[in-house]
């Protein structure tokens, strides 16, 4: 009998828009509801099925939206940073043009885009809308937690690491699992979205480096039987990395991916919590 081998690892992350993974951003969505204050999570309690149902609507409308992609990352390694850092977009396109700025990534202004969408959709009441683009916008913050969607390596393939960006954003999440439940804090209000989504994305970068440096140390220390599995599907077999090898390479991150996890839970309640805020914080029924 015949089978068909698909090298999972490196398919799953073959385009600088891969997400966290679909488990990551419905999860990360779920809990970021509970640190909002009352009366805000019973609305979004109400509604959390949705708000994981559509936290991954970016990532399934890329494949017929040529524009969705530059909506995720921003590659910071084509810029002198701290020419561009902490700009507004009305400021942003007097530097660059906007065809330059969307094909190296837009997500600082992306961001700050869907956070105004909110605020006129908490101020018209408009229920449908603030779930949608809350679960959205949640979506977005978690991308710019991702230190892989700062740089146009972003998938590890200027460093011979390709598969790395599925390795951390999707295969460590899942394997912690349960350990990502725990409560992270109560929101708290952000005064600028935009500066607070260049912290993120900054804070993001930083970490990159030791991100590509530490799975090159653990490759070459790793016999590729021991790096690698197989999971049988039928007649595919998918291969992807070990659970040793995720393992490996958590502890030797730190847990960084934990952290920023955590993080992108914190910010999006923040954001939602600000633009009910900024929006005289009205009632729901």
């Amino acid at each position: 009998m015949k089978y068909l081998i698909i090298p999972l690892l490196i398919s799953y992350a073959a385009s600088p828009n891969t997400p966290w993974g679909f488990f990551a951003h419905k999860k990360i969505n779920k809990l970021a509801i509970f640190c909002l204050p009352p009366p805000l999570i019973n609305l979004y309690k109400r509604h959390i099925h949705e708000i994981e149902t559509y936290a991954v609507l970016p990532d399934q409308r890329r494949h017929n939206l040529d524009k969705e992609a530059a909506r995720h990352y921003i590659d910071l390694d084509r810029y002198e940073i701290n020419r561009i850092k902490y700009l507004n977009w009305e400021e942003v396109t007097k530097e660059f043009t906007t065809d330059s700025l969307e094909k190296h990534g837009i997500i600082p202004w992306n961001i700050a885009t869907f956070y105004q969408s909110l605020k006129y959709a908490f101020l018209d009441r408009d229920t449908l809308r603030i779930i949608k683009i809350s679960a959205e916008l949640g979506h977005y913050v978690a991308d710019a937690h991702v230190p892989l969607h700062t740089t146009s390596n972003y998938d590890g393939q200027q460093t011979n690491q390709v598969g790395i960006h599925s390795f951390w954003e999707s295969k460590i999440p899942e394997h912690l699992q349960e350990k990502l439940e725990d409560w992270i804090g109560p929101a708290t209000y952000i005064e600028s979205p935009i500066k607070a989504s260049w912290d993120w994305i900054l804070e993001s970068h930083q970490l990159l480096p030791h991100l590509l440096a530490q799975e090159k140390e653990l490759n070459k220390e790793t016999a590729d039987s021991k790096k690698y599995r197989h999971l049988q599907k039928g007649f595919i077999l998918e291969k992807t990395y070990s659970t040793l090898y995720v393992e490996n390479y958590h502890k030797r991150l730190n847990s960084q991916v934990e952290k920023r996890f955590q993080d992108s839970i914190k910010h999006i309640a923040d954001l939602w919590y600000s633009a009910w805020i900024e929006s005289g914080e009205p009632e729901f029924k």
